[in-house]
């Protein structure tokens, strides 16, 4: 069973490495959900409640106790409807000021929309809550100003109470009066409804006409499912006669399938025939061509018999055709008959309901009739206000800003969290070294964090307090290993010296190339600064730029590109003569002082790129490229060859045939685990000796390992006379604008200093 582990540490990587769009998107988050809270944020808002008792007198029962019902929970759900109607309201509004007053017997001159648009905004201002199992209930009113919010629960439950009185008292006379005269009108429409109804059922029969109707709708339903059913059989068979029409006219395919169970039996038959002589053509193609007799006879028997399958379905269709109109007419008829049976029906069913009708409403005015009498002697509801509306202090809405902000800020660092993880996921690059082993079968023999601009800047400064340019800075990156060399990167560049020497111990390595799978990988800058390295421990090393197509070795020590590499390939110089030395460098852009600041250079000899060729790899593969490693071999202890990258180009490939042993640069995280694989592949194809892979640009955020190789700290015991020893020994070197030596002064030293440098080099 598979093992799963948490790995918090790598979980902060990922963090780490994503940490920019974590902030960015919970930072807009944050700010969209703040100046939506704002924009967004109500005005304030107060609400007041008034509480009113509805109370109500006990029943005396009379002669008729069994008629008499009284339901308290319809009831008070019913008075709060009435509280919020329009008829309260109205007064309400009448008496708040908000329209004007009128005589209840003459009509309103103010235009009726904008009554109704008043007493509307009213009731939204107002809400009837009830206690639960009790008659006492709640007005609560709310608006944007406390006063008006209590005036208005106020108000409401004083015409609320006026207006119950009156009601109370004239709602059973109206009600007897208005019944008496329905109920008489009533029954004479009942009796009249009553005849119709038994003329209309004599007349025609009609005692059976629900199972007639039911006959003929059931008939009619079973018709639509045949015609649904044929409908469904017949867009089948289109589209098997389309793709037989398509493989009479190409059939080379053998995966067409025409089989269909709703087909008669020869249609069958003739599948099966076709499907046999499919099965015996494929055969055939195995052992012969498609232009065989054999082949082309029983293509036109695939022909033939489809045609016969067409003709058999053509046929079907027609049969299915002449079935759906014969079922289409039959249901026209039944259609027919159900109009006239459900018109009959229709006219029965009325002349019914109009009986029923008239028969319940005379039974209910018989019964309101009853209840008005006896609510005409009870007495009346008694609506007290227990507790009066308050002015309200605080809004009942106060900003929440602040809230909604933190919660987007919070709600889009987890979103963040989550776009990165998902980033990371689909991020196929390697940034564990176990990872890297595991992939390539290939131990990592060296890992070179990313250079820290700070320290650069900080070790330049000791020597250059006044400031140092850009291009200062640039050359001092890519030449970590002599201008940093108690950096972090110079030491995992002497790290990877000493395992290189292992491996040479082992294998007696004089030859050593350095490539990558792609650009951009820095390659150059591990190529530099490992000479670099062997050079300060005392190894003469020749440095080849053997990347022809774009060479950067002469851009980065600042000297001349011509002649180099592909002159001597061409058989216009000797190798011997285009080797670069320590006096080149001081005669290029690196000043002596410089180069003198921390010792080894003299050790490392370089041989430029030179000028582009049109056919680097026909150079390198020629036989002049290994007589020059053949002679120069005899006389370095070690050459380190910069190369092009591995999947740009071929050198690379060529080059790995004839030297000792080939080192794979591989940056954290700039290619995916299938092109690193690819670039190993490849150099394993031209039996390349690949001594080990060099991870470079290792930071937190894209290895987990770096956390490892992170807590280095170069031990030194220099005490404050070292420090200003050091000082000492680079104020001289300073640039100053306004003082040091005239630059006739500073040429003539400069020419002196190359010039001894030079006599040194001859004389060795």
């Amino acid at each position: 069973m598979a093992q799963y582990d948490i790995n918090l540490r790598e979980y902060w990587r990922i963090v780490r490495k994503r940490k920019f769009t974590v902030l960015v998107i919970a930072l807009i988050l944050g700010v969209f959900s703040t100046i939506f809270a704002i924009f967004k944020a109500p005005a304030h808002v107060y609400s007041t409640e008034c509480v009113v008792e509805i109370k109500k007198a006990p029943l005396v029962e009379g002669v008729y106790p069994q008629t008499i019902t009284w339901s308290e929970t319809d009831d008070i759900e019913t008075q709060m409807t009435v509280i919020k109607s329009y008829a309260v309201l109205e007064k309400v509004a009448e008496t708040l000021g908000l329209i004007p007053r009128h005589p209840s017997t003459e009509p309103r001159t103010q235009p009726q929309s904008h009554v109704i648009v008043v007493i509307e905004s009213l009731q939204k201002k107002v809400e009837v809550t009830r206690q639960k199992y009790s008659s006492i209930l709640y007005i609560k009113a709310t608006d944007e100003s406390p006063v008006f919010a209590q005036r208005l629960a106020n108000t409401v439950a004083l015409v609320y109470q006026e207006q119950h009185g009156e009601q109370q008292t004239k709602r059973a006379r109206e009600a007897l009066r208005y019944i008496d005269d329905q109920l008489r009108e009533v029954r004479e429409k009942l009796g009249e409804a009553e005849d119709r109804f038994n003329r209309f059922s004599k007349k025609n029969e009609l005692i059976s006409v629900d199972l007639q109707s039911e006959n003929l709708l059931a008939r009619a339903q079973e018709i639509q499912k045949e015609i649904a059913k044929i409908e469904k059989d017949k867009f089948e068979f289109e589209g098997i006669a389309v793709r037989l029409s398509e493989f009479i006219d190409d059939p080379a395919g053998s995966g067409q399938n025409f089989d269909s169970v709703k087909a008669n039996s020869r249609y069958q038959s003739g599948n099966d025939v076709l499907v046999s002589l499919l099965l015996k053509r494929d055969t055939l193609l195995k052992e012969y061509t498609p232009k065989h007799p054999e082949v082309i006879a029983i293509n036109d028997e695939i022909i033939e018999t489809a045609r016969k399958m067409d003709y058999l379905l053509q046929l079907h269709l027609q049969d299915i055709d002449r079935r759906g109109n014969d079922l289409y007419k039959e249901l026209e008829i039944l259609d027919k008959k159900t109009k006239l049976m459900l018109d009959k029906k229709l006219d029965f069913n009325r002349l019914k309901r109009e009986v029923e009708l008239y028969t319940d409403m005379t039974t209910l005015l018989e019964r309101k009739n009853q209840e008005a009498l006896i609510k005409r002697s009870e007495k009346p509801e008694e609506v007290n206000i227990v507790k009066p509306a308050l002015l309200p202090s605080s809004p009942i809405n106060p900003p929440r800003t602040v809230a909604t902000g933190a919660m987007g800020v919070i709600v889009g660092f987890v979103f963040g969290l989550i776009i990165a993880f998902v980033f990371e996921t689909f991020d196929t690059s390697l940034g564990a070294i176990e990872d890297v082993e595991q992939t390539l079968k290939t131990p990592v023999l060296g890992v070179i964090p990313q250079v820290d601009a700070k320290d650069v800047q900080a070790s330049l400064h000791e020597r250059h307090p006044e400031g140092v340019d850009e291009h200062s800075m640039k050359q001092a990156v890519n030449l970590i290993a002599h201008f940093v060399p108690k950096s972090m990167t110079a030491e995992s560049f002497r790290a990877l010296r000493a395992n290189i020497q292992f491996k040479n111990g082992e294998k007696k390595l004089k030859t050593l190339a350095i490539t990558s799978a792609s650009p951009q990988e820095g390659k150059t800058l591990v190529s530099i600064n490992l000479a670099i390295t062997m050079a300060q421990a005392g190894m003469k090393i020749l440095l080849v730029g053997s990347d022809l197509r774009k060479p950067m070795i002469a851009r980065v020590f600042g000297i001349e590109s011509h002649p180099g590499l592909s002159d001597i390939l061409l058989g216009n110089f000797n190798w011997r003569e285009t080797v670069k030395t320590i006096t080149d460098l001081v005669m290029g852009e690196i000043s002596l002082d410089e180069i003198m600041a921390t010792p080894g250079l003299d050790n490392l000899f370089i041989i430029t790129g030179g000028s582009i060729p049109p056919n680097p790899a026909k150079l390198i593969e020629s036989e002049s490229f290994t007589r020059f490693i053949q002679e120069a071999k005899n006389e370095f202890d070690m050459i380190i060859f910069d190369t092009a990258p591995i999947l740009s180009a071929v050198d690379a490939a060529l080059i790995g045939t004839k030297v000792d042993g080939i080192l794979l640069l591989y940056r954290v995280g700039a290619v995916s685990k299938g092109l690193l694989k690819r670039a190993m592949s490849q150099l394993e194809q031209v039996k390349s000796q690949v001594l080990g892979v060099i991870l470079n640009g290792m930071r937190p955020e894209v290895s987990p390992d770096f956390e490892d190789y992170k807590h280095y700290k170069y031990y030194s015991s220099y005490g404050e006379d070292a420090k200003k020893h050091t000082k000492k020994r680079f104020f001289p070197w300073a640039r100053k604008k306004n003082s040091g030596p005239t630059p006739t002064d500073a040429s003539q030293n400069s020419s002196q200093g190359r010039g001894n440098l030079r006599n040194r080099e001859l004389k060795s």
